[in-house]
């Protein structure tokens, strides 16, 4: 139940990702939303706050903020080691606000002393811009909290929530560059997604959707 595109870095792979998104979760009749970070933004604010070397604890942490809170993220933030210094100067990013255009100009200017970071800005702008120029009507969402399995992914993440039901992540996935190497073939970049059949099962049957 998943969807991978091997052996290209295009950004269009991810752009046929969001697409297969939208079909199938319009066929379902499941209205979604269709959360996105890229794993180089996420690399970029570790290294803008003085802590690259605290990137899992902070997104650990950072991925609670809809639940718990930023004093209690803060709070999170400090068991975990790092610094006031560095505390105070990630606030602007969990405060970030607005449309996708206004979040990826302040960050620009957040993470303009970071290489990496700012790659990961160049990937979403054109990925946004790729989605808006084939008319994709999918609720989507530019979503600096969302980390997934850091380890694993090296660009663009991916995360679905049904928004009529109360349930996880009913789709995920990303960009990964080097998993091949796990099989010797190194350099070999990917891009995919998994649908989580069970749980798309369960919010079939909470939202009565299946064909009378």
């Amino acid at each position: 139940c998943d969807v991978d595109v091997i052996g290209s870095n295009s950004l269009l792979g991810e752009l046929e990702l969001v697409q297969i998104v939208e079909e199938v979760y319009r066929r379902l009749g499941i209205r979604v939303c269709l959360h996105i970070n890229n794993r180089k933004i996420l690399a970029g604010i570790a290294e803008v706050i003085g802590a690259p070397d605290k990137i899992i604890d902070i997104t650990v942490a950072i991925d609670k903020l809809d639940k718990i809170g930023v004093e209690a993220v803060n709070a999170e933030l400090a068991e975990r080691g790092l610094s006031e210094k560095a505390v105070k100067a990630l606030q602007p990013i969990l405060n970030l606000a607005g449309t996708t255009a206004e979040k990826l100009t302040a960050l620009r200017t957040i993470l303009v002393n970071s290489e990496i970071g700012l790659k990961g800005v160049a990937e979403l702008e054109e990925l946004f811009g790729l989605i808006e120029a084939t008319g994709v009507q999918l609720n989507i969402e530019l979503d600096l909290c969302l980390a997934r399995g850091l380890n694993y992914y090296t660009g663009a993440i991916f995360e679905v929530k049904a928004l009529d039901a109360q349930i996880g992540s009913i789709t995920g996935g990303g960009r990964y560059d080097n998993l091949t190497g796990i099989f010797g073939m190194p350099g070999v970049s990917g891009v995919g997604i998994s649908f989580g059949a069970d749980r798309i099962f369960d919010v079939l049957n909470q939202l009565d959707l299946y064909p009378k």
